[in-house]
């Protein structure tokens, strides 16, 4: 049983989605417990639907805890005690902290709770307090699973996040587009730092491209603003969330992400198992996927060597190809069925040390 969010377009929500669907297709029998729908918080109510069609149709079973368990714990300690009382989990399997606080009243069952991002947006005391019944946690990277070892005296495992086949298209052939076609997608917050990324086009605008962002978030309109002021909106594109994003990677040539902070980004992989060149800045596990996989450059969080960077990309026609070269021969260890086979171990271990846990 897996516990997340909602059915959302984040990048935490749709690798459970993946990790789901495969293990069921696997033979195991899964459960996603969502905390709220869209019309409780103002959500894409048709990505909401196709996300939960998806689930159906890899017959992965689904319930609701309700909006207000984020206000009122309790509702959310009753509601996860009902779905347990149905499903009868094996393993229950946190993916939030909300999850995480519901998980601890679940007795009888072994906790896991994954932290998806490098910041801990609660106090190291909370930990301990999850200790109390938290079987293992999971890094998703090694600078997560660095910062939970910092924070917990449990077992701490580094699981990479994974991608599912099916949502890639390869790019079999690199023959740039022209203008050159980059491509940005995540949600427009203050964690994605597109001000940087608008500031670094505003340098650049005698180069032949064009930029794309995908997604939407708080900072919508600010950025909109933001890209008018620096005068290179005929370079820049917003197209709101997108529900076909391996044809709009596939047909890209130049991944580029500017985050402040990050887990190991579902996109960037995703970005990698289609076979682009990427540009990213050196936070959380960035770094380590353009290190195993060798298909980009890693900036700095800051202007300068953010702005250079970029430039060195969209001029250098043969450095992009070969990029584009590395991460369709080293991306493969990003597939969700690796992350799958992972998680079955640690799932199996726990069972069998149940009786010291429970």
């Amino acid at each position: 049983m897996h516990v997340i969010s909602s059915a959302a377009a984040g990048g935490a929500e749709i690798y459970v989605k993946d990790l789901s669907k495969s293990m069921s297709a696997k033979g195991h029998s899964v459960f996603v417990v969502l905390l709220d729908r869209a019309s409780e918080s103002g959500r894409d109510a048709e990505f909401e639907a196709s996300f939960l069609a998806e689930l159906t149709q890899y017959g992965v079973e689904y319930g609701f805890l309700g909006g207000l368990c984020r206000k009122n714990p309790y509702k959310g300690i009753v509601g996860l005690s009902r779905l347990c009382r149905i499903f009868k989990p094996d393993i229950l399997h946190s993916h939030l902290y909300y999850g995480a606080v519901f998980s601890l009243f679940q007795f009888g069952v072994p906790h896991v709770y994954t932290h998806h991002n490098i910041k801990l947006k609660a106090k190291p005391f909370f930990y301990k307090f999850l200790d109390l019944r938290t079987s293992a946690y999971i890094g998703i990277c090694g600078a997560c699973t660095k910062l939970l070892k910092s924070v917990t005296s449990r077992k701490v495992v580094h699981i990479d996040n994974g991608v599912d086949s099916g949502r890639i298209i390869v790019k079999k052939e690199y023959i740039p587009s022209r203008p050159l076609k980059i491509v940005s997608v995540g949600t427009l917050s203050v964690q994605k730092n597109h001000q940087l990324l608008f500031q670094a086009i505003a340098q650049l605008t005698d180069q032949d491209f064009t930029l794309t962002v995908a997604g939407e978030g708080s900072q919508s309109e600010k950025l909109k603003h933001l890209v008018e002021d620096l005068s290179i909106d005929h370079k820049v594109k917003f197209i709101g969330n997108s529900n076909n994003v391996k044809q709009l990677l596939h047909d890209s040539d130049l991944f580029i992400m500017s985050s402040a902070w990050e887990g190991l980004p579902i996109v960037q992989i995703e970005a990698s198992l289609t076979g682009l060149p990427v540009l990213v800045t050196d936070v959380g596990g960035c770094s380590e996927i353009v290190e195993r996989v060798g298909n980009g450059l890693v900036a700095n969080v800051e202007f300068e060597d953010y702005t250079a960077k970029l430039k060195q990309l969209i001029e250098d026609e043969s450095l992009r190809q070969r990029l584009h070269n590395n991460a369709l021969e080293n991306s493969q260890h990003y597939k969700v069925d690796n992350a799958v086979e992972r998680h079955i171990e640690l799932y199996n271990r726990l069972k069998r040390q149940l009786p010291s846990h429970a």
